[in-house]
């Protein structure tokens, strides 16, 4: 979470971050201001009522908000086919709600559906929903066995829906960067990557007081 940039950080309880989102929304459209608040979420969210009672509040209050619904087809182990009846994208336009169907791994797509409902946002329309299709590279977590995908299907999502790859391929076609140009920016990700590492292996534990700080509130 970083408020500063107005961040609101990510929430342990599948779905929760809608309705948060919904707040922020209506904090921007009472202000007048031109901010456009983003609820990110996975497919499995899509499962939750605390969703569509989102859905619902946005289109009722014509809130300036995009749902992001990153969807890699599987929610933790179970394939997204075997719990989630019907289509997203429906879902979100039985609420009147636009929705539009992008590639995740293709950025200018990303890119160009996003700028389209934050247009929208801006203009008055009210929310939009992102149907974003991504790949999941592992398991879902650190100790996950992945057992339930074969080593065929990762390969092909390695080879054939690495969204890092395929940008490199379309700069490259239109000639918008050049390669030592990305390889530049390769190197400079990874060098901060390891300083930042390096940077929290050398801080010091925080003092056990941590523990209860901003746990408890003293009523006077």
């Amino acid at each position: 979470a970083d408020l500063r940039k107005g961040m609101l950080g990510a929430n342990g309880i599948v779905a929760a971050g809608a309705p948060i989102t919904c707040g922020a929304a209506l904090s921007i459209k009472l202000l007048g201001s031109r901010q456009v608040a983003v609820a990110f979420a996975g497919d499995g969210a899509m499962n939750e009522g605390v969703m569509s009672e989102s859905f619902n509040l946005a289109k009722i209050w014509n809130l300036p908000i995009i749902f992001a619904i990153e969807d890699n087809g599987f929610g933790e182990a179970t394939a997204n086919e075997h719990v989630s009846a019907g289509s997203f994208t429906r879902r979100a336009e039985s609420y009147d709600i636009p929705s539009i169907e992008v590639d995740g791994t293709d950025v200018f797509a990303v890119y160009s559906a996003a700028g389209e409902a934050v247009e929208r946002a801006r203009a008055g329309g009210g929310p939009t929903m992102l149907h974003i299709h991504v790949p999941r590279y592992y398991g879902h977590y650190s100790g996950d066995p992945d057992t339930y995908r074969t080593p065929e299907e990762k390969k092909v999502m390695r080879q054939e829906r690495d969204c890092l790859i395929n940008f490199r391929r379309r700069v490259n076609e239109v000639s918008l960067l050049e390669e030592a140009e990305l390889d530049a920016v390769d190197k400079d990700v990874e060098a901060a990557i390891d300083q930042a590492v390096s940077a929290a292996r050398a801080a010091p534990f925080p003092p056990l007081s941590a523990l209860t700080a901003d746990v408890y509130v003293k009523y006077l």
